[in-house]
């Protein structure tokens, strides 16, 4: 020791005995203010340094050396003899005083470490060595200062090089091998080297660490510095060359080693042999065995192990099996690792009988399954859903005392929420959180299987559970309870989750925040999307592209263009260049809108921002002239892109085809599909139904049905759905119902699934048809394998409802409610349609009630449909009710509302009330029509109100919804109509007098009044009036007149007008025929039937051949025979 602290022992005697007072430095447990005192100022160094003198510190190091040892260490001679650990532990205790003196610097410190690691060197204390280097490394002292202070004190204690092995060693354990290997070349410096197996710890980390070059030059400077490599190092070496997949040079170097005298060892061959098996290499792994064996090498249960793995992963752990019964014929006794990959392989592979019969084999070979064994073959019966078994097992390893962990747990629960077990499954939780066994993850297992299966209120309960029984749920449950809730679209439940998660004081992170505001952009809720956005900010989070590209996409979707270029504009500000998923989310949107410039001038900013358009960008900006109807343009522009390489995918040609079949271009769409067949572009399902839709809509289906033909026997699209229901829905909506119907049952015999889409196809075909009981067939056929949608309640819906059957409407509805299919607007207006057909007005007025208060849409069409049922029935304050409500929903009436309630308000002669409702039309912004102000006139001047009529005529003029001339006809024929027959004779006189020239049909309603009245002299006057006016005179007009005179029972008269028509060269028509015919017949006058009999028979319409009889009789069956031709023509 005198060489160590350079005292003489003959001071020994005068030590004082007060060891007792330090604690022992067996651990390097240092006192707490150690490092306090190492950090503080350097004034308080300064000042403690003069409080210690030299001699004081000698003083004292004397007395702790001798407190309670001075009489053997009288009799040491510490320069001759060998220290053993009893000196290591006193140099730890005077280490342990050292550092609780004031005023040592680092320096000083790392001085007495480096002495003290010396003497625990020489003492072979190596584990308390090693203990202070690390402590020195964590100091923050470097390791050129460490090596440094080691080399200085290496001479005083007469230490030996094993101390800087240590110091590699434990840098190598730290994970800093550049430091390690630094030291190494700084030992080649002082001439010292390390042992080879220090050489090859450093090895070993680098091979690690995969630094490659290094390891290769690390392995020069050990055989550089005369250190000679052992079988350890070429083992390292080795498995780096199988690492980064040089097998070949790893077989050479085998062969060296051996040409140079190295006996590789078992651990050599089984390096190289597990590379082999890795890589599949079977043969060579095979032959390297032989090699072994010649070599007098046998294969131990580790060769064995690796071959079982690797047949248990390739799934052949029958094979795996063979190879472990060859084993014991081999007198190699399988571990538990042989069986645990073996029984782990077959629960892979589903067959978990064979694994259970392994696992029962180990118990006859003495081998005890472990936690690994029990959890590979519990996890196997609940894949399996054999959760009986399972829960055996679970018991079993309860009983021999193996710990019950998360991964057994897991796997139980797991399996029993895969399989709806959820009962079985809450119940296990309850009886391992009784046990103390439970946690966080099985919670959260549980809560995951119960999102999965659509249970989100059962699993807000159970996390309520979970809370009440003082488990803390941490960020993963809360992620996955957040994510249900996003899934379901439920935002209150997503709330509520968010604010028991700040109230446990967990944060949401990066992750959730995406997850919430990428959900409620998803639901449209793009108010409180910003809401978290700007919370996220606010908490230091730093934005992604992704949640800007999320926010942008939602505020373009839902219309809010302005509101999104902002945001762009944020975007750039906060230093988030846009990328093509930015620009081409902007682009398609402004390509969806029909804005072709405008997507066209953010194509420029793109290639500004120096960003590559994909093949969307194009698509968007083809998408845009196609939405404007620019198809020229549209081609041409496609026809640009065959120059861009890339571009022309069957993205863009369905873009371009899809537009030329809504133009109905099908010679267009027929060169396109050409085109892309010519250009290796495989037309889709897509391409095709486009095509074969355009030719069923125009009535083209032959050429269809040759080009489905063509589809199957080129594209080989036999079995593709998506076709076949294109053809029915196309053959269905052409009314081709029988070519429909036969491909339906086609597809049904050549087994083609039918997905709810085929489905609702198939069953909206038929009800249009009106074939409902067909419809009724097919659902019940499909409803055990499918879940009807909304789309296919609704289709049921309104055929049953034109068909008035009620209660298959009801029975329908009450299944949509079950399984939980929210009614929309359709459902609706179908339901409320058959109540309407069977005239249960008012249940059905009650029943759009309930659906309102349940939240349900209301659209303007089921309004209107019940107005008008009510209207019809005169129930005009139940129409005003309606109206009402649909005031309160913001629904407003449109041209049709209030034309019904007009007509309603006529019907009960309430024309006031009827003359406001048009004055609201007008002020609403819809425009009347002529029949609406003509039911006014006529019921205004029906009762009388001349000067309401008159005020409607001029209002009529003023506002220009028709001429003078017009409105006062329309006057004139009301005032006659409604038998004021003076006062339409006045305005038509008024009319002349202002050189308006009445209609036709005003002429003639007058004519007829007048005739009506016996006034034949003013009629035939007025008849005169017409030609002056400059009004031609029809048939009508003559037959008004001939039906008066013949009326008047003067039958000479009305045949001479009938001579006037045939004179002026106006063809009669049959009713002039008829109100002759019936004349000349009532008169029996034989010379006027002859006559008329000659102009039938000029007309074709009579034969002299084909009847028989007098003059009247023939005239009497050419009266039948054109009524039967009038009424033909009626058809």
């Amino acid at each position: 020791m005198s060489l160590c602290f350079g005292s003489s022992t003959k001071a020994i005697s005068l030590f004082p005995s007060k060891l007792s007072k330090f604690r022992a430095f067996s651990h390097l447990v240092f006192s707490d203010s150690f490092e306090d005192r190492l950090s503080g100022s350097e004034k308080d160094r300064a000042w403690n340094t003069t409080q210690t003198s030299g001699s004081d510190i000698e003083n004292s190091i004397f007395t702790i050396l001798t407190i309670d040892r001075w009489e053997t260490l009288n009799y040491m001679e510490y320069r001759l003899a060998s220290l053993r650990p009893v000196h290591g532990k006193l140099a730890l205790k005077f280490l342990n005083w050292v550092i609780q003196q004031p005023g040592l610097q680092l320096n000083h410190l790392t001085h007495i470490f480096c002495i003290t690691t010396h003497v625990l060197v020489r003492a072979r204390m190596y584990d308390s060595a090693k203990s202070i280097l690390r402590h020195l490394s964590q100091m923050g002292v470097g390791t050129n200062s460490v090596f440094s202070a080691l080399m200085n004190t290496y001479p005083l204690c007469n230490s030996n090089p094993a101390v800087f092995d240590l110091l590699i060693r434990v840098l190598v354990r730290d994970k800093v091998v550049e430091d390690a290997v630094e030291t190494f070349r700084l030992m080649g410096f002082r001439g010292l080297n390390p042992s080879v197996y220090t050489c090859n710890m450093i090895l070993a980390a680098l091979v690690k660490d995969q630094k490659k070059g290094f390891v290769w030059l690390f392995f020069k400077e050990i055989l550089a510095r005369g250190i000679c490599p052992n079988v350890g190092t070429f083992n390292i070496l080795l498995n780096f060359l199988c690492m980064v997949g040089k097998l070949k040079k790893a077989n050479y170097l085998l062969r060296k080693m051996e040409e140079s005298g190295y006996l590789p060892t078992i651990v050599t061959y089984n390096t190289l042999l597990n590379w082999y098996c890795k890589k599949g290499k079977y043969k060579a792994s095979f032959e390297l065995m032989n090699h072994m064996n010649r070599k007098g090498i046998k294969a131990d249960v580790c060769t064995y192990n690796m071959f079982i793995d690797n047949l248990c992963r390739n799934n052949r752990s029958s094979k795996g099996y063979l190879l472990l019964r060859r084993m014991r014929k081999s007198m190699i006794l399988p571990n538990e690792v042989s069986y645990n990959t073996i029984i782990n392989g077959f629960v892979k592979e589903g067959n978990v009988a064979v694994a259970a019969r392994i696992f029962n084999e180990m118990s006859m070979f003495n081998l005890s399954p472990n936690s690994i064994t029990f959890n590979s073959v519990i996890d196997g019966y609940c894949r399996g859903g054999n959760f009986e078994e399972a829960l055996k097992l679970f018991d079993q390893m309860e009983g021999t005392g193996l710990e019950i962990n998360e991964i057994t747990c897991g796997s139980l629960l797991n399996g029993l929420c895969k399989h709806g077990e959820f009962d079985s499954a809450l119940n296990f939780l309850e009886k391992m959180r009784r046990n103390s066994i439970v946690g966080c993850i099985e919670y959260t297992t549980v809560l995951d299987g119960l999102i999965k299966n659509r249970m989100l209120n059962k699993a807000v309960e159970l996390l309520h559970t979970m809370l009440n029984g003082g488990f803390n749920p941490d960020i993963i449950t809360y992620s996955v309870l957040i994510n249900g809730c996003c899934r379901e679209g439920n935002s209150d439940k997503i709330k509520e989750i968010i604010c028991k998660l700040h109230k446990s004081g967990i944060e949401l992170n990066m992750i959730m925040y995406s997850t919430i505001i990428y959900n409620f952009c998803k639901q449209g809720i793009i108010k409180e999307a910003f809401k978290y956005y700007a919370i996220m900010n606010k908490k230091g989070h730093t934005c992604t592209l992704f949640i800007c590209n999320v926010l942008v996409a939602s505020l373009f979707k839902f219309g809010r263009v302005k509101e999104a270029e902002d945001f762009i504009k944020h975007m750039i500000r906060i230093g988030l260049v846009p990328n093509s998923v930015t620009f081409d989310c902007i682009i398609n949107k402004y390509g969806t809108m029909g804005k072709w410039s405008k997507a066209l001038s953010l194509f420029d900013d793109m290639i500004a921002f120096g960003i590559q358009p994909s093949v969307l960008t194009y698509g968007s900006l083809l998408k845009g002239l196609c939405k404007r109807r620019s198809l020229e343009e549209a081609k041409l522009f496609f026809n640009k892109l065959k120059n861009v390489p890339f571009t022309l995918d069957i993205f863009n040609y369905n873009i371009l085809l899809g537009e030329i079949c809504r133009s109905g271009k099908l010679e267009d769409a027929l060169v396109i599909f050409e085109d892309m067949v010519h250009n290796n572009v495989l037309p889709d399902s897509c391409s095709c139904t486009g095509l074969l839709s355009r030719l069923c809509r125009d009535g083209k289906i032959l050429p269809a049905v040759l080009f489905y033909e063509r589809l199957i026997g080129r594209l080989n699209l036999n079995m593709n759905l998506a076709i076949w229901t294109s053809l029915i829905d196309g053959l269905f909506k052409a009314g081709q119902f029988k070519a429909a119907s036969y491909f339906c049952e086609e597809m049904m015999r050549k087994g083609i699934y039918l997905d709810i889409v085929a489905v609702n196809v198939i069953i909206d075909g038929f009800s249009r048809a009106g074939q409902m009981r067909k419809v009724n067939d097919i659902f019940s056929r499909v409803k055990g394998s499918l879940s009807p949608n909304l789309v296919t309640y609704n289709i049921l819906l309104h055929g049953y409802a034109k068909k008035k059957n009620l209660l298959k409407c009801f029975s329908l509805y009450s299944s949509m409610r079950r399984q939980d299919v929210k009614p929309d607007k359709l459902s609706c207006h179908s339901l409320i349609l058959g109540l309407c057909e069977s005239g249960v007005l008012t249940l059905g007025f009650k029943l759009l009630k309930t659906m309102i208060m349940e939240g349900i849409t209301v659209d303007l069409g089921t309004f209107n449909m019940l107005i008008t049922k009510f209207t019809e029935r005169s129930e005009i304050e139940k129409a005003f009710e309606l109206v009402s409500i649909m005031n309160f929903l913001e629904i407003g009436p449109n041209g049709d509302t209030y034309s019904t309630i007009m007509n309603g308000l006529n019907r009960k002669s309430e024309f006031k009330e009827s003359y406001s409702v048009l004055r609201k039309m007008w002020e609403m912004g819809f425009t009347p029509k002529y029949t609406h102000y003509m039911a006014l006139l006529n019921g205004m001047c029906r009762l009388g109100d001349i000067k309401g009529a008159l005020r409607l005529k001029d209002e009529m003029i003023i506002l220009g919804f028709y001429s003078s001339d017009i409105a006062e006809s329309a006057l004139i024929r009301v005032l006659a109509q409604c038998g004021k027959l003076e006062e339409a004779l006045l305005v038509l006189n008024c009319m002349i007098k202002m050189r308006l020239t009445p209609t036709k049909a005003t002429f003639t309603t007058l004519i007829h009044r007048l005739c009506k009245e016996s006034r034949f002299l003013e009629a035939v006057k007025l008849k005169g009036v017409m030609g002056t006016c400059g009004v031609k005179l029809d048939a009508v007009t003559y037959n008004v007149l001939m039906m008066g005179h013949i009326a008047n029972a003067d039958f000479e008269a009305a045949f001479e007008l009938y001579q006037e028509m045939k004179q002026i060269g106006l063809w009669p028509n049959f009713s002039t025929y008829n109100i002759l015919i019936d004349a000349v017949v009532k008169q029996k006058n034989h010379m006027k039937a002859e006559l008329l009999l000659l102009d039938l028979q000029e007309r074709g319409i009579a034969s002299n051949d084909e009847i028989s009889g007098n003059g009247l009789e023939k005239l009497t069956v050419s009266a039948h025979k054109v009524n039967l031709i009038r009424q033909k023509r009626r058809k």
